[in-house]
C-alpha cells in the first residue's frame, strides 16, 4: 500500500509542521507501505524531517504554488499501484489507521460519530447513511457549516483519511482533481481535496470506518457492521496497531450472559472440535460488560452461496451433511449428561409464550394475531401455537415422546447463515454457537431444518410477500426456483439421516426436530420486527410457525401410543377356532 500525505501544517498547527517519518516508521519496517509521498508545506523540509530520510521510500514535494497541490495529488494517484492512502496531513496519521486501512479494499473514509477532541477540530463534516452492513459516504460539508435541518442523513466527522481502493476510483479521483485545481474558491467552501472527495462520494460508491468507543471504553475501528447474536453488538474491527482484521462481539445487560456462555464454550472445546469454529483471538469479562475478538474469515455463508445460486442443490445437501457429520462426531460427544424433567418446557414452550408476549407487545395493532385461539393462514383456519402450547405443556405422554434420553454439548444455531464455506479449501467454518452445554441434536437439526423446510432463508431475504387482517395472515413466497431448490437439499438431508441411522432407533426423532424447527419460527419475530406497516418478514415467520405447529400437534396425536381396548376394537374380529374332529 502507498501512502500521500497531503500537507504538514493545517489549521490546527498552522505553525508548527508535523513529522511524517516518526509516525510511518512502524508501517514502513513491517512492509505495510511502501512508498510515502509528502506534499510538505516549506516549513516542514527541515534537515531533521526531509529528504534526507529514507530516501526512495519517503518522497518528498514542496509545491511552490498551493494551487498545485491538487495537480501533485492527481499526479501521484495515476502513478499508484495498487490501494492508496490519502491523508489530509501529518497529524491525520492516527495511531493504527495505516495498519487498519491495509486490511481494506474498497474506497473507505475514516469518520467519527463521536467528538474526537474538543481542541482538534474535524476536517469536514461527512453525511452518512447506513447501507445493510455498512456506513456509506454520500457527500461533505464544512465542518463550521450549518446542517440542514431536513437532511436524514447522519452527520459525522471526517478524520482526515481516506483509502482509495482500486484503479478505477484512483483515476476517478485523478479526473476530478485535475478539473477543479485552480479554479478561484470563496472562503465558504470545502478545501480543493475535500471538494474533490465530495465530488467522488456523489459519484462512486464510499465506504465508512467508524472510530468509536467498544464496551470497556477503548478506541476501536469499525470496518463493518455485523449480524450475530440476538442481544451482541457485533462488528468488524480493524487493527489499531498490529495484527489482523477480528470480528468483534460485545454485549451489556440482556445480552452479557448469552456471550459469556459463548466465550465459555469456545474456550473449552477440545481441538478436534474447536477446529470446526473461529479461533477466539482475544476476549475481556468485566462486571456488567463483556467482548470478545474471533479470527475473521472472508469466506461466504452456506445461504448466501445458495441465493445467489453459486452452487446446486447437491453441492448445498453436501456441505449440510459435512457440518452435521463434524457435529455429531466431534462436539456432541462432550458434555453428555441426563435430561432434566422440564427439558421440554424450558427450551422450547416457555420460549415461545415468552416471545409472542414480546411481539404482542412490540406490535400492539395486531395483538389479536398473537393472542386469538385460531387464525387463518393462507385461508385455512388453524389454532394458534399459545393455545397448543398451553395443551403441549400438560399432556405427560406428548412430552415423553419429545423428551430426549440424555443432552450433549451443541452448536445451538447451525443455520445456514452460520456456515462460512471455504470451497477451495473444502472446508467450513462455523459461527456464534449459542454455547449449549446440554442440548437434543434435533434442536440442531431444528435449525437446519428451518432453513430447508420452513424456508426462513427466504424469508429473511425478502423472498416473500405477506399481509395480516384482522383475522390472519396471507403469505407467499416470490421465487418458485429457490422453494424447489430448498426442497430438493431437504429431501437430501433426510434420506441422508435415514440412512447413515442419525434418529439412533427413536421412533420419534423426526417429532423432535420439527417441534424445534416450530419453536425456532414462532421465537423469531421480535428479533425482525421493522415498524414499517407492513412487517413481512416477522408475519412470514409467524404464519409458518402456525402451520408447523398444527402439523406437529396433527402428528403427535397420530403417533400417541393407543390403550389396548381401543387397539382391541379396531382390530378385525377373528373367527373362533372350533375342534371339529370327531372322538
Amino acid at each position: 500500500m502507498e501512502a500521500i500525505v497531503c500537507s504538514t501544517t493545517c489549521r490546527r498547527h498552522s505553525k508548527a509542521p508535523v513529522g511524517v517519518v516518526d509516525r510511518v516508521r512502524g508501517a514502513v519496517l513491517n512492509g505495510t507501505l511502501s512508498r510515502v509521498s509528502v506534499l510538505a508545506s516549506e516549513a516542514a523540509a527541515t534537515d531533521n524531517e526531509a529528504p534526507t530520510r529514507w530516501s526512495g521510500v519517503v518522497e518528498w514535494t514542496v509545491p511552490a504554488l498551493e494551487r498545485q497541490r491538487g495537480w501533485l495529488l492527481a499526479a501521484i494517484l495515476r502513478r499508484g499501484a495498487g490501494s492508496i492512502l490519502v491523508l489530509d496531513c501529518a497529524c491525520d496519521i492516527r495511531r493504527g489507521t495505516v495498519e487498519g486501512f491495509a486490511e481494506l479494499a474498497d474506497t473507505t473514509a475514516l469518520v467519527t460519530g463521536r467528538p474526537d477532541d474538543p481542541g482538534r477540530p474535524a476536517a469536514a463534516t461527512a453525511a452518512t447513511r447506513r447501507e445493510g452492513r455498512h456506513l456509506r459516504l454520500e457527500s461533505l460539508f464544512r465542518s463550521d457549516g450549518q446542517w440542514p435541518t431536513e437532511d436524514t442523513r447522519r452527520p459525522m466527522d471526517y478524520l482526515g483519511a481516506l483509502l482509495v481502493g482500486g484503479a478505477a476510483d484512483r483515476v476517478l479521483l485523478a479526473d476530478i482533481l485535475e478539473a477543479r485545481s485552480g479554479h478561484h474558491r470563496d472562503a465558504a467552501s470545502l478545501s480543493p481535496w475535500h471538494d474533490a472527495l465530495d465530488s467522488l462520494a456523489r459519484r462512486t460508491r464510499v465506504l465508512c470506518a467508524e472510530v468509536a468507543r467498544d464496551v470497556h471504553g477503548d478506541e476501536a475501528v469499525i470496518g463493518e457492521r455485523l449480524a450475530g447474536g440476538s442481544h451482541a453488538r457485533t462488528y468488524l474491527r480493524l487493527p489499531n496497531d498490529h495484527g489482523n482484521r477480528t470480528v468483534r462481539k460485545e454485549a451489556t445487560g440482556v445480552g452479557l450472559g448469552k456471550l459469556n456462555d459463548e466465550i465459555e464454550w469456545l474456550r473449552g472445546l477440545e481441538p478436534d472440535a474447536g477446529r470446526h469454529f473461529a479461533d477466539v483471538v482475544a476476549h475481556r469479562v468485566e462486571p456488567g460488560r463483556a467482548s470478545m475478538d474471533l479470527k475473521f474469515h472472508r469466506l461466504p455463508t452456506l445461504r448466501g452461496l445458495i441465493l445467489s445460486e453459486e452452487i446446486d442443490a447437491d453441492e448445498a445437501a453436501l456441505w449440510t451433511r459435512r457440518v452435521l457429520a463434524s457435529l455429531r462426531r466431534d462436539v456432541y460427544p462432550g458434555g453428555s449428561r441426563p435430561t432434566p424433567t422440564d427439558y421440554v418446557r424450558r427450551t422450547h414452550l416457555n420460549r415461545v409464550e415468552t416471545r409472542l408476549a414480546e411481539t404482542a407487545a412490540a406490535l400492539p395493532d395486531r395483538r389479536t394475531l398473537w393472542n386469538s385461539d385460531t387464525l387463518l393462514i393462507n385461508g385455512v383456519r388453524l389454532r394458534n401455537p399459545g393455545a397448543l402450547v398451553t395443551e403441549l405443556a400438560r399432556d405427560g405422554q406428548a412430552l415423553g415422546m419429545l423428551t430426549p434420553n440424555r443432552l450433549v454439548r451443541t452448536h445451538g444455531d447451525p443455520h445456514f447463515d452460520n456456515v462460512l464455506i471455504d470451497r477451495p479449501g473444502h472446508r467450513f467454518v462455523l459461527i456464534d454457537p449459542r454455547g449449549n452445554a446440554g442440548y437434543d441434536p434435533a434442536y440442531d437439526l431444528g435449525k437446519v431444518w428451518h432453513s430447508v423446510n420452513s424456508l426462513y432463508d427466504l424469508i429473511h431475504g425478502g423472498h416473500v410477500e405477506a399481509s395480516a387482517g384482522r383475522d390472519g395472515i396471507d403469505y407467499a413466497f416470490t421465487s418458485p426456483r429457490l422453494v424447489a431448490f430448498y426442497q430438493r437439499v431437504r429431501d437430501r438431508v433426510h434420506a441422508w439421516l435415514t440412512a447413515s441411522g442419525w434418529h439412533q432407533d427413536d421412533p420419534h426423532w423426526m417429532l423432535k426436530v420439527r417441534l424445534a424447527e416450530a419453536a425456532h419460527m414462532c421465537s423469531v419475530m421480535p428479533f425482525h420486527i421493522a415498524h414499517d406497516q407492513r412487517e413481512s418478514v416477522a408475519l412470514a415467520c409467524y404464519a409458518r410457525g402456525v402451520e408447523l405447529f398444527n402439523a406437529l400437534h396433527r402428528d403427535l396425536v397420530a403417533a400417541r401410543p393407543r390403550p389396548i381396548r381401543a387397539r382391541i376394537r379396531a382390530e378385525p374380529r377373528r373367527a373362533a377356532l372350533v375342534d371339529r374332529s370327531s372322538g
